[in-house]
Order: C-alpha cells, then sequence, then structure tokens
C-alpha cells in the first residue's frame, strides 16, 4: 500500500518514513542556479523517493544528476544529526560538539590534515572527471535543500540538535565536504599507526617477545588461489621479523605509569581503528542455478543509527545510466557496496603496508632526512572546544616526506629526546575515490569492474565481484616498494628517518604483483581479511619477492570460509541458502586448535604428580566434559561456549600477558583475536620458542587456566557446573548511541565470537578482572548474499541492524535488528514493479 504526505503536515515530519500520510505528494522544489552546488543547476524532472517495507529509500528520476540530488536528500531526511557529526568529524571539528573527549582525535585529523585533502580530491575530480564532479555537487545540493528546510522551520529539528540536546543548527555542505568523509573513511580503513606504534614498544620495550612469530597467521589460508599464488619463502616459523632482524638497541625502561598511558592510547585511537569483513563468490559451474553466487558482510562498529545506510537510485528507466541498489556510508555519495542491473560486487580491508612512521630530527625548523636537509613548513590549525575555548595546534610538515606527529600519541616514549615522530601515508595526495566508486558502480562486466578497482590509489580492499558469467576478485591501491624483504627493514615499526634505504623511492608495487584473479583452477574467490598471498605464513619475510603488509587477520574466518565452501563445491550444486548460512557460521576454529590442548593437559593431570592437585577436582572434571562434548559452535544457547571462552582468555594470560607486560591489555583491545592468536601460537608448540613463554610448562598453564574457570564460573553463576550459565548470559552486541540517550541501543544477546565467520569479538578483561558483558561493539554491518535471475540481473537477499532511519520516533529506526540477530533475510527489491507493489511512503521532489 502507498502513503502520501499531505503537504500540511509537512512542517511536522521527522521524516518521510512516518506513515499514516493521505492525499497528495509533498513538493519539495528544487530549480535553478540558487539550488546548485558548484557544477550543479538543479533538478531536470521531478524525482520520485519511495521507501519500501524494509526501510529501503528508492530514488527515480529522468537523469543520474537528479537521483543523485535525490539520495542526498533523502540521506539527510534519515541521518542529518549523523551526517553532521561525520562530516565534524572529517573536518576535525567533533569536540565542538563533544568536547575534550573529542579533542585528541581532532588534532590527529587536522594534523593528517584530511580537510586539505577533501578539498584536493574535488578539485581533482572537477578536473579530470567532471561528470563524476557534477554527480558529486548533485547529492551536496540535495543535502543542502533538506538542511535549508530544517533552519527555515519547514522540517523540523532531528534529535541531537534541539535545545536540551546538544543544542546547535547544522551547517550548509561545502562541495569539498563529501569527498573530505570520503578520504575520512580510506583513512579510518587504511591506517596502521597505532598497530606500528604498539610493535615498536614491543621491539623496544619488550624484545623478548620478538622470539614469538607475532605476524604468522593461524592456518593456511589465503585469499589468492593457490594456483596463482607468487613463490614465498619456506622458512620454518620462527620470530625472526624480517631478513636484518629487528634494530639492535637496549631494552628501554617503561615509566611508571606505563599502563595507564597504554590504556589511554588504546582509548584514543579507537575511533580510527580499521575493520574487518568477509566475502566470497561462487562460479556457477558450483551452483544449482549455473550462476554465480557472491556474499559480503562488512565489519565496522555497531552503533545507532548505523554507519550505513541502504538505498536505490534509478535514473536508467528515465533515461540516464545509473541503477544501484545497496549501502553507502553515512557522509557520503552513492552506493559504495551492492549491485546494479548487471553486477555485483563487496569487499573486505586487505591491510597492505600504506602507511610508515620514522624518527626524525628537526632542529631550527630544519628536518634531516635520509641524509639531506629539508626545511620544515608550519601552519596553526584552530581547535575548538566545547565548553573550553579555542586551541592553537602547530602542525610541522616535511615536504615530499611526511607530517610530524602529535608528541603525546605514542603512549610510550619511541623517538631520542629532542626528536620526532614521522608520519607518511599515501593519501596524503590527491587521489581518485570518487571516480572509482562511480565506475565500479555503473561496471557492467568484470573488466569495466577491475578498471574502477584501478582507479583507487587509496582503497585498502579486496574487492569481490560477480555477472552471470563469472568472478573477479582485485585490489590495487598504491604499496610503496621497499625492495627484497632479505635486504631491507620492513616497516611495521618504527623507522630510522636518517637512514635513506628506508624513505620511500616513489616507486610503488606493480599491477601484477597486486592480488587479483577470476577464481583459478578451483572456481571460487574468499577473502576475510586474511593474507593475499601467503607471505606470512612461516613467520618470515625472508626468501618472499617482495613486501605487501603484515597486519593480517590470523585467518580462522578464512580458515572456516575455505573448509565451508571446500565442502559445498564438493557436493555440488550450491544454493543461496547455503552461502546464507555461511554467513551465519558459529564454529570456531579457535576452539578446534585450543579444545586439544586441554583435552591433552587433562590427561596429563592423571598421571603426572606435580599436576596432582587438580586430578581430583570434580568440577573440573565437568567443565572438561563439556568442552569434549562440544561442536565448537558459538551459540547464544551453548553453555561450552561459554567455558571455552573464559578458559581461552584465561590461558592467554597465563601464557603471554607477563611478556607482553602492560602492552597485553591494549592488543587485546585493538584486536582481540591477534591477542588469541599469540597464545594459541604458543599453547600448541607451533614454533621452536614456544617453551620459553611457558615456564611453568604448557599443561600447568592450561590447568591453571582451568581453575580461574571454574572460580569466575561459580563467582558470576553461583557454580562451575551451573546449568543456567550459557554464552548469552554472558556475551552479547552493545549497539551504542551517537549521543544521547534515545539513540543508545544497550546490549542484544547474539551468537558468535572471536574469530567465528558470524564474528562477535571483545576482550575478556578490564585490567586484571574480567570484564561484567563480553559485549562486542562491532560486527557485520549488514550480510548480503546475491544471486543472478535467468535474465542475468543480481537478486540479492539481505539483513542489517538496527534499522535504516536515524530517527528514533521512526518505524524503521529499529525494526530490521531482530532479524538480523536470528539470521533472517529479506530480498533487497530492485524492480520498479516491486518496488512500487511494496512502496509504504512516497515523496515527489519538484524541480
Amino acid at each position: 500500500m502507498k502513503f502520501h504526505c499531505h503537504a500540511a503536515l509537512l512542517a511536522g515530519l521527522a521524516s518521510f518514513a512516518l506513515a499514516g500520510c493521505t492525499d497528495d505528494d509533498v513538493p519539495v522544489p528544487c530549480g535553478g542556479a540558487a539550488c546548485g552546488s558548484g557544477g550543479f543547476d538543479g533538478l531536470s524532472a521531478e524525482v520520485r523517493v519511495l521507501r519500501d517495507s524494509s526501510g529501503v529509500v528508492h530514488i527515480y528520476g529522468k537523469a543520474d544528476a537528479d537521483v543523485m540530488y535525490g539520495a542526498g536528500y533523502a540521506q539527510a531526511v534519515d541521518r542529518l544529526f549523523e551526517m553532521d557529526v561525520t562530516r565534524r568529524r572529517a573536518l576535525g571539528r567533533r569536540a565542538e560538539l563533544f568536547g575534550e573527549g573529542s579533542a585528541s582525535e581532532d588534532v590527529l585529523i587536522r594534523t593528517v590534515d584530511i580537510p586539505r585533502w577533501g578539498r584536493e580530491n574535488e578539485a581533482l575530480t572537477r578536473q579530470v572527471r567532471p561528470d563524476v564532479h557534477t554527480l558529486m555537487a548533485a547529492w551536496t545540493a540535495g543535502v543542502n535543500a533538506r538542511i535549508d528546510e530544517v533552519l527555515s522551520g519547514a522540517a523540523p529539528l532531528p534529535y541531537g540538535f534541539g535545545p536540551g540536546e546538544l543544542d546547535y543548527l547544522p551547517e550548509r555542505w561545502a562541495g569539498s565536504d563529501p569527498y573530505a568523509i570520503g578520504k575520512l573513511i580510506l583513512f579510518s580503513n587504511a591506517e596502521t599507526i597505532q598497530y606500528e606504534i604498539l610493535a615498536t614498544i614491543l621491539r623496544d620495550y619488550f624484545p623478548a617477545v620478538l622470539a614469538l612469530p607475532t605476524y604468522a597467521p593461524l592456518t593456511d589460508a589465503f585469499v589468492m588461489p593457490p594456483d596463482e599464488r607468487p613463490s614465498v619463502g619456506a622458512q620454518p616459523l620462527s620470530g625472526t621479523w624480517n631478513g636484518k632482524g629487528p634494530k639492535p638497541q637496549a631494552k628501554r625502561a617503561l615509566p611508571p605509569d606505563a599502563a595507564e598511558r597504554l590504556a589511554r592510547f588504546a582509548t584514543q585511537l579507537r575511533g580510527q581503528r580499521p575493520g574487518g569483513s568477509n566475502n566470497w563468490a561462487i562460479d556457477g559451474r558450483h551452483t544449482d542455478s549455473g550462476k554465480p553466487i557472491i556474499s559480503g558482510d562488512p565489519h565496522q562498529q555497531l552503533q545507532r543509527p548505523s554507519l550505513m545506510w541502504a538505498h536505490h537510485m534509478n535514473s536508467e528507466s528515465g533515461g540516464g545510466t545509473i541503477d544501484v541498489a545497496g549501502f553507502g556510508f553515512v557522509g557520503g555519495p552513492g552506493v559504495q557496496l551492492g549491485h546494479n542491473q548487471a553486477l555485483a560486487w563487496t569487499a573486505t580491508t586487505t591491510y597492505p603496508d600504506t602507511t610508515d612512521l620514522w624518527e626524525v630530527s628537526i632542529e631550527a625548523g630544519v628536518a634531516q632526512v635520509g641524509g639531506q636537509q629539508v626545511a620544515a613548513v608550519k601552519r596553526t590549525e584552530q581547535i575548538v572546544v566545547r565548553d573550553e575555548g579555542t586551541r592553537q595546534l602547530e602542525v610541522v610538515e616535511v615536504p615530499g616526506y611526511g607530517v610530524i606527529l602529535p608528541d603525546d600519541l605514542a603512549p610510550l616514549p619511541l623517538v631520542q629526546p629532542g626528536n620526532s615522530l614521522m608520519l607518511r601515508w599515501t593519501g596524503m595526495a590527491p587521489t581518485h575515490d570518487a571516480i572509482a566508486f562511480a565506475d565500479m558502480s555503473r561496471a557492467q562486466d568484470l573488466d569495466a569492474f577491475d578498471s574502477g578497482v584501478d582507479e583507487m590509489e587509496i582503497g585498502n580492499f579486496n574487492f569481490v565481484a560477480a555477472t552471470a558469467e563469472g568472478i573477479t576478485y582485485r585490489s590495487s591501491p598504491l604499496v610503496p616498494d621497499r625492495g627484497v624483504p632479505d635486504a631491507a627493514t620492513m616497516p611495521f615499526a618504527m623507522l630510522d628517518g636518517s637512514d635513506p634505504a628506508t624513505l620511500w623511492d616513489g616507486t610503488f608495487l606493480r599491477p601484477e604483483q597486486m592480488p587479483h584473479s577470476r577464481g583459478g583452477a578451483r572456481g571460487w574467490l574468499a577473502s576475510a581479511n586474511n593474507d593475499p598471498f601467503g607471505f606470512t605464513a612461516d613467520g618470515s619475510l625472508v626468501g618472499d619477492p617482495y613486501y605487501f603488509g603484515v597486519f593480517f587477520d590470523p585467518g580462522t574466518r578464512a580458515a572456516r570460509i575455505e573448509e565451508r565452501i571446500g565442502a559445498l563445491v564438493e557436493r555440488g550444486g550450491v544454493t543461496l541458502a547455503d552461502a546464507q548460512a555461511l554467513q551465519l557460521d558459529t564454529h570456531s576454529i579457535l576452539a578446534d586448535l585450543f579444545v586439544p590442548q586441554v583435552l591433552d593437559a587433562w590427561a596429563a593431570a592423571q598421571t603426572d604428580p606435580a599436576l596432582a592437585t587438580y586430578k581430583e577436582r570434580a568440577d573440573l572434571a565437568e567443565l572438561v566434559s563439556v568442552l569434549e562434548a562440544w561442536d565448537h559452535r558459538m551459540t547464544r544457547d551453548s553453555r561450552a561456549a561459554l567455558v571455552h571462552e573464559a578458559l581461552l582468555w584465561f590461558a592467554a594470560r597465563g601464557a603471554i600477558a607477563d611478556d607482553f607486560g602492560p602492552t597485553f591489555g591494549p592488543i587485546a583491545d585493538a584486536s582481540p583475536t591477534y591477542a588469541l592468536k599469540f597464545a594459541v601460537l604458543t599453547l600448541t608448540g607451533a614454533y621452536a620458542a614456544a617453551s620459553r613463554f611457558l615456564q611453568e610448562g604448557k599443561a600447568a598453564v592450561i590447568l591453571a587456566a582451568l581453575d580461574e574457570t571454574a572460580a569466575f564460573l561459580a563467582e558470576r553463576f553461583g557454580s562451575a557446573v551451573a546449568e543456567g550459565s550459557t554464552w548469552e548470559s554472558f556475551h552479547g552486541t552493545r549497539f551504542h548511541g551517537l549521543w544521547g540517550e534515545r539513540l543508545d541501543g544497550g546490549l542484544v544477546r547474539t551468537d558468535g565470537s572471536e574469530g567465528t565467520v558470524n564474528v562477535s569479538e571483545a576482550g575478556c578483561f578490564q585490567g586484571d578482572a574480567v570484564v561484567e558483558t563480553h559485549a562486542s561493539s562491532g560486527g557485520a554491518i549488514y550480510r548480503m548474499s546475491t544471486g543472478f535471475a535467468e535474465d542475468g540481473v543480481p537478486t540479492a537477499t539481505f539483513n542489517y541492524p538496527p534499522g535504516n532511519s536515524g530517527d528514533p520516533d521512526s518505524p524503521h529506526f529499529a525494526d530490521t535488528l531482530d532479524d538480523w540477530v536470528a539470521g533472517n533475510y529479506a530480498p533487497l527489491l530492485f524492480r520498479t514493479a516491486e518496488v512500487e507493489a511494496d512502496a509504504t511512503l512516497e515523496r515527489t521532489l519538484e524541480r
């Protein structure tokens, strides 16, 4: 049933999500230069905006710029407060709203100068692709049209702006703002500053940890098909960082407040933490339909409202070239992940090393870099902090080499007194991001899609795409060529800026060295933030042909995906339901690796006099029995899942926390799966030096952890063997609100854990204590699995949390959450007749 909103109700509508309107369409005028925004002169014809029963917004018009305008307007209706906060974040202005807690992030954004690079990207796009610039300008004009309605009183202030809330008014957008937001999103998904700082701290303060193969994966699951991978070194699993070894120096002394400093650091950079994701594509030769199946579930911070917005733009039916549906990041134009009339695509983060840190000396305004003297350039930024006033930020740049980071960014001293920490990122230049996304979204075949990916210099993504004819995988960011790993000092920790060999020489890895495939002999592709090539498999880069990166996922999700797809392909006739089930899979590879160690330790306790204290413990025997009978699935109703999680974390702390010192907590906070990886590599004896981290012996460490687990369960649930203690009694997903009580989604009980395909990860400790709730704040921001109809049009199914509207009074504010938790999929409507039949609301934007 279709509802129309009467014009008299316009001033009372917070969102066109509200149902119950009748009579005429609301005309929203836009025409002439007054509606323009730097290259867009107004609508050429009216635009229809419909919302379907899933909350997805569909925009129809006769020209590409018209539907982009409609999408900007519609997103602002749904998400204006979130868009404004995102814009301020990209401009380094969040502290104006949120005060001191956001000041450090503003400092980092201004230091990297995201606003400048947004302006540079806009200028580049206007010059080389004016057609794309017009679309960006049209989208911005639509945003501003909605803002003008709010400022004039024709539409109410959305929640967050009003008196008694943050009490401010939205600003009109500049043409460069969406470009800056795009740059911010790519920076957040690319930078590894916190990882490199933590790696440097381990190297300089805890050098004994270097005996552990810190960047080795847990499994041999790699993105490239086996027959297409480059040859790699094959050393025994070791803790050698690279051919030259770690920088030789004496162990540095920790300051007395190191733990507090490291905890603040983990919190400070949490908003800049790169995300995860899963995706895969299976060629039609293996499916029941004879056409490919493609699936993707990006992992991002889960909040209310969501970081992404679901919509569909169609100008093709009116004579334009756009017909694309899916998800876009709030504050950005277009669909970044989804499908058009012929092609579906998705992405995961691939973690190439595109960010480096150097220690440099700057005296009297002159930097000593690589044996050269370079005049530094200073600029002053004004940081406004709510309730505190304006602060002066002095930023120092070393032209051609990087920018100096704030002295207090690193939690512990990294550079020698008087020296500075310099950052360089490949995105500190004008780039073609908007052009790449525009071209990918309109690609009608795999070659055109690959060409679009190749335009994205700083998109650190594994793009997987499919048409009815085939599948493709491609990743093309600019990755500096640092030379052969055997001879070079690898840059995943701070480098010596005085050494010319550590500096970028302007060359990048060649296209043929980048990850790419059409499925290989096996006929399917999958990625889960794991190593594309297998360079890290042996924990050493010796013998590898080139350096790509090291901060990859440990490979547990990838291994499970490979295992399941392999079984499905062998069975034959893979279905869309199979793909959906895999996205919901909770089988734990960590449990596959760890539980046998527990069983071995318990067996040792029965015969080893040194472990006799554990032998007669009935509570411990019961916990072991629970694990032995378990299917290794991290489901809400599983008692064994709770036992395993607690035991694994206690064992991890017992095995390696003393060696990592106060870095254990921040590492577990930055990436819980990474911390568990270090522990499991040690507890399984996967490398020669593992025993040096287990001075008490492996069985003793695990049994002590089992004892701690029993004590924790008894304290928390009344008994170590309490029947009511299940995974959901300890674990859930927290949907933090963007701001304010009405947006806070609280805790939702969910399946999954660290390293499961249906991921739901969190650390288990806060300081020395077990957390009250194992609360994940990230996960699948949506799940989409797509097949192809007989005419080759993609047929997508999806679920997403918590709802598509950011208005807490909208029926679409949290209406999709239950289906996301339960794993229920709905069709992503695409064909016009289906959309019109399902529409719950329609509006017309008039020229």
